[in-house]
């Protein structure tokens, strides 16, 4: 004789009989099972009131709403206006998502048609089906139900009780028909491999390859090998406990081999009961726990012992009863709930070593009514098959950072689509990682190169996909030139650039523009590209930034007095030479009776130019004849030594002589100065100690570069002709050795 247990699920506030063997609703994986949809309350159980919980749908509060909202507002007028419509919603959380510490696996909300009064419903069974058939030989489509079979709304959600694929699997269920006031019976089938129903043509596509369906296997030792599909049947009588019975598909030879003989399942026991349709070798087994129990979990409904009083929301686009048609409130009774912990059963994977605990225990479920209580009653209404725990897809996209000279650590950020994903990460040539997030979807990076990642569902799960993510860096500067000229007669005008130069093509683009950051002597600061500035000597500095990247170069200039000093043809003809220890400086006076004195000046190239001494002239206010005089620098500098001479005249007027460079200690160069004054065929006299290079450079009076010319110098005596004049014209010479300036001067042509 065959042993038949059922599982019994107690509704309401009604005492749990002895036989009752599941909870009567509760908090369970931070889940509310008590006949409602709301969050953060539990309305019937052994505990009510306000609990920080998840449910379906969250008004408000800490917990968490399982089914998405989004299209809320459309639903509820379409339903509330009479429309017969179905439609179907997902979890509001990606797939495998870590919601205050739990992994929420999938969750789908099913909207069937009504087929009440003149509607009819589009997914009815119109062939005799049962239970235990091949899906594939069903037949569906339009057509009446009764109220009691009429189901209406369909809600599933899988979730872990932790953040591990080793955590308790618990599964939760939810039913409601159009009618309450009679006998009603449903099934939840969920089926390992994909199930489908064309509403055009009335027939259902499974994928499973055993009869319809998808078996479920087992060694020796009773370990599973291979799960399969599987189907909670539930019967509810208004006023008393629903009761469920719980099957797996298994063949006939599976079922002779576990049950009553040597061999068992390892975790679970299947009672007795087995059903198969004519001709086929397989069919569902009713399963119960080693201790012959059915102790899961827990469910209720929402009964009322006041029906009148009963006051359960549904779903924010409402809901449709046998009373008063649409509705934002259950009635009483119509709503049942159900909570079963599938580890405790014994069919989660993670329970065994021959199964992958991260693989997808389902692909499809279907919720179907059937006509009595019988498991092999004729099956009534259905619900469209819903989309529920296909294996998850690491669909991740990703943005990876750019590092630059103003952005020198950087974030990869992965964007989870439809998995939220647990991801591992190494470097090939990157940085060192640190600073990851809970799920390290964002990681923090301080140096480029390639990242590697792993992406599984989550911890304790192999890696489904690699990703190698590149992370570049663009530190491309710009370039900088620095250049002055006269404004008038008392300002210095600054030509700041290079933004043609900087304009330049590289991987990230042209530039974006530049930033100007002018320093100089006394406190001098401007951040445009051109400034102004009073005739203040001394060197000035200039950062050119690109807004790009916030890279930079730099430039200088040299501002001495001398190189706005007009040289002139008939004024003062200086000379010098290295004697030991100190220089000696010759000078000739061509209009010696004008001149009252000179002043002898000394700059080291980088620094304006200080007196250093003063040569009386006797013959002053005398004859219109030339004169010599001399001068000793007893204490030069180690290196370079510009000098030149200030004459004063007797009107009290000044005037300069050219600039000449005489070296000293390490310096490369003994002496520079003009061989001759004739404006037609200027030469530079250039005597190195060691060969040296050097450039040559002329600017108009406003700093406008006119010529750049690289020069080279051999040890000893060189001459260099300074480039051909134009008549007339003010222009500045200089001549840089090692970047510095070694002979400068303003010559009238």
């Amino acid at each position: 004789m065959k042993r038949v247990v059922r599982i019994l699920l107690f509704a309401g506030l009604l005492p749990m009989a002895s036989q009752a063997q599941l909870n009567n609703g509760g908090l369970y994986a931070g889940f509310g099972v008590d006949g409602d949809i709301r969050a953060n309350w539990l309305k019937y159980g052994l505990v009510t009131g306000n609990v920080i919980s998840d449910d379906w749908f969250a008004p408000s509060g800490f917990g968490n709403n399982v089914i998405d909202t989004t299209n809320w507002a459309a639903y509820k007028a379409s339903l509330s206006a009479g429309n017969n419509t179905t439609f179907t919603e997902r979890m509001s959380k990606l797939l495998y998502a870590k919601v205050s510490g739990k992994l929420w696996l999938d969750a789908a909300y099913g909207r069937d048609y009504c087929a009440a009064a003149n509607l009819k419903d589009s997914t009815v069974f119109t062939m005799a089906a049962k239970n235990g058939d091949n899906p594939n030989v069903w037949t569906g489509g339009i057509s009446s139900v009764p109220s009691k079979n009429d189901l209406v709304d369909a809600y599933a959600h899988m979730r872990r009780d932790g953040l591990s694929v080793y955590d308790s699997l618990w599964f939760f269920t939810g039913i409601a028909a159009y009618g309450n006031a009679a006998n009603s019976y449903y099934d939840v089938e969920l089926y390992k491999n994909t199930i489908s129903y064309n509403s055009t043509l009335g027939i259902f596509t499974s994928a499973g390859t055993a009869w319809g369906h998808t078996e479920w296997l087992f060694d020796a030792s009773g370990n599973v090998t291979q799960t399969g599909d599987m189907i909670i049947a539930c019967t509810f009588l208004p006023g008393s406990p629903p009761i469920i019975d719980v099957r797996l598909w298994v063949s006939q030879s599976t079922f002779s081999t576990y049950f009553g003989g040597a061999l068992t399942p390892k975790y679970f026991n299947f009672n007795g009961t087995y059903n198969t349709a004519a001709g086929s070798t397989y069919g569902y087994a009713s399963v119960v726990s080693k201790a012959g129990t059915t102790a899961w979990g827990a469910g209720i409904s929402n009964y009322s012992g006041v029906p009148a009083n009963d006051t359960t929301t549904d779903a924010p686009w409402g809901t449709t009863n046998s009373s008063s048609g649409w509705s934002p409130y259950y009635q009483a009774t119509q709503f049942i709930e159900v909570g079963l912990n599938l580890t405790r059963i014994g069919v989660d994977p993670a329970l065994y070593a021959t199964l992958n605990p991260c693989q997808s225990m389902f692909s499809d479920i279907l919720f179907a009514s059937r006509s009595s209580a019988s498991f092999t009653a004729d099956l009534k209404d259905f619900m469209a098959p819903l989309t529920f725990l296909r294996p998850p897809v690491m669909d991740f996209g990703v943005n990876p950072d750019t590092l630059r000279c103003n952005h020198t650590a950087g974030t990869i950020t992965l964007t989870n689509n439809s998995t939220a994903g647990y991801y591992t990460w190494k470097t090939i040539n990157g940085g060192t990682i640190t600073g990851a997030n809970g799920d390290s979807s964002q990681l923090n990076v301080s140096k480029a190169g390639s990242y590697i990642v792993s992406a599984s569902p989550a911890l304790g799960c192999p890696a489904t996909k690699v990703d190698t993510i590149v992370v570049p860096i663009d530190t491309f500067p710009p370039v900088a030139s620095a250049n002055v000229g006269m404004l008038g007669s008392s300002l210095l005008q600054f030509y700041g650039g290079d933004t043609a130069k900087s304009d330049y093509s590289t991987p990230f683009g042209k530039s974006h523009g530049l930033l100007w950051n002018w320093t100089g002597p006394g406190s001098f600061t401007s951040t445009v590209q051109n400034p102004i500035n009073d005739t203040v000597w001394g060197t000035y500095h200039l950062t050119v930034t690109e807004k790009r990247n916030g890279c930079t170069d730099t430039a200088s200039v040299n501002v001495l007095s001398s190189m706005f000093a007009i040289m002139l043809t008939n004024g003062l003809k200086l000379e010098g030479t290295a004697i030991g220890q100190q220089i000696d400086l010759t000078f000739q006076d061509l209009d010696e009776s004008l001149d009252q004195s000179f002043v002898v000046e000394r700059s080291d190239g980088v620094n304006e130019f200080q007196a250093i001494g003063s040569v009386f002239n006797p013959h002053a206010g005398g004859t219109d004849v030339a004169g010599s005089f001399s001068f000793m620098d007893q204490h030069p500098l180690n290196g370079t030594n510009l000098y030149r001479v200030k004459a004063v005249t007797t009107s009290g007027a000044t005037y300069y002589s050219p600039t000449i460079t005489i070296g000293a200690g390490k310096s490369p160069l003994s002496a520079i100065y003009l061989a001759t004054n004739n404006p037609e065929n200027l030469m530079l006299f250039v005597n190195t100690a060691t060969a040296c290079d050097g450039v040559l450079v002329k600017y108009s009076v406003s700093g406008q570069l006119l010529e750049k010319q690289n020069v080279s110098f051999g040890e000893g005596v060189n001459t260099l002709s300074l480039p051909h004049p134009v008549k007339h014209a003010v222009e500045v010479m200089a001549l840089l050795i090692n970047g510095r300036v070694a002979w400068c001067q303003k010559v009238l042509y």
